[in-house]
């Protein structure tokens, strides 16, 4: 199966934010990410781990001493906090932190971004995590916010506020992390059939998240991220990607030996099969037409299709396989015709 570079990111980016059920590096549970270097660059799954580390150990707020563990010792005050999990090396203040940040629009802020504010009468930092809402009106931050409090996440119910959407100069946008790092893992990394990221992960449509490799995407939905590449990515892609099938419900992997010895791939996703071959190309197959195959036996009894779903006369559907032809009416439902 070859392995086309994927085309524009506005085939598979959409409006709607993260579903609330976040993901598993957001909870501090996600595989432990590599160690960076101090003031070096670091990936958004380790900003993200060390942060995770004061809420977890509950660290009271302070604008003196340090809190020590295995990240460090930094000022537990909300800039040591954003130093600790960026991995500065020592404790900036707000004012500090603008020098080793650039400007984002609101509506890029990524996981281990930062939100900061040094005028109004109150300098502050948050690490932002994700949306609270579809709007995106409301970040989740993890924090160290005030006297009397510890380091924690939760939700700016009333906005932004005023702060500014700040992006670290040495994180490393590209880095997998979560879900998506454990599969890009397990399909072998840069030495696997994605090849090395090219883009930092994002929001897809519906809900979800993606990443993009040079040779295909990981795409994640709660809780469970599978790879998409090559010509049923190209596909996949140019029917109008998961806004039609859904997500991914399981990796690409080896079909069954059609009657003529064809051999081939096959994917599913929540609504549709992909099925490909270097003789008949990737097509899909679902609905009523679908459940059809899969009685009759599936690839290895009528072969691999080689049309999509077709309208036919009066209202009806076809789709044509190596060895017969599948139909379907709504009065009648499905019957199957030898080629």
């Amino acid at each position: 199966m070859k392995s086309l570079a994927p085309p524009s990111l506005r085939r598979v980016i959409g409006a709607v934010t993260l579903a609330l059920a976040a993901l598993a590096v957001m909870f501090g549970t996600a595989p432990a990410a590599s160690a960076s270097e101090p003031g070096g660059p670091i990936g958004r799954g380790e900003a993200m781990d060390r942060a995770w580390s004061w809420i977890a150990e509950q660290v009271p707020y302070s604008q003196s001493g340090c809190h020590q563990n295995q990240f460090g010792c930094y000022r537990p005050d909300c800039s040591g906090y954003v130093s600790m999990a960026w991995n500065l090396g020592t404790s900036l203040t707000t004012w500090g932190l603008w020098d080793v940040t650039f400007d984002i629009p609101a509506n890029d802020l990524q996981p281990g971004d930062a939100l900061l504010r040094d005028s109004g009468g109150t300098d502050h930092v948050a690490l932002f995590l994700r949306w609270a809402d579809p709007a995106h009106t409301q970040p989740v931050v993890r924090e160290e916010y005030d006297f009397g409090h510890v380091a924690e996440e939760r939700v700016w119910g009333d906005g932004l506020r005023g702060f500014t959407p700040r992006r670290y100069n040495n994180l490393d946008d590209l880095v997998p992390y979560g879900t998506i790092a454990a599969k890009y893992d397990s399909t072998g990394g840069p030495g696997g059939p994605l090849g090395s990221p090219i883009t930092g992960e994002r929001d897809s449509s519906l809900g979800g998240r993606f990443q993009q490799f040079q040779n295909g995407i990981i795409i994640w939905h709660p809780d469970e991220a599978h790879a998409v590449y090559g010509d049923i990515l190209t596909k996949f892609w140019d029917t109008d990607a998961e806004r039609r099938w859904g997500f991914p419900t399981t990796d690409e992997a080896d079909a069954a030996q059609a009657p003529d010895g064809t051999k081939g791939r096959y994917q599913f996703f929540e609504r549709g099969l992909f099925l490909w071959s270097s003789q008949t190309g990737a097509h899909t197959v679902h609905g009523a037409i679908y459940d059809a195959f899969h009685a009759a036996g599936h690839e290895s009894t009528l072969g691999y299709p080689l049309t999509d779903e077709t309208d036919e006369a009066g209202g009806g559907k076809a789709q044509k396989f190596q060895k017969a032809t599948i139909h379907w009416t709504a009065d009648k439902g499905t019957w199957i015709t030898q080629n």
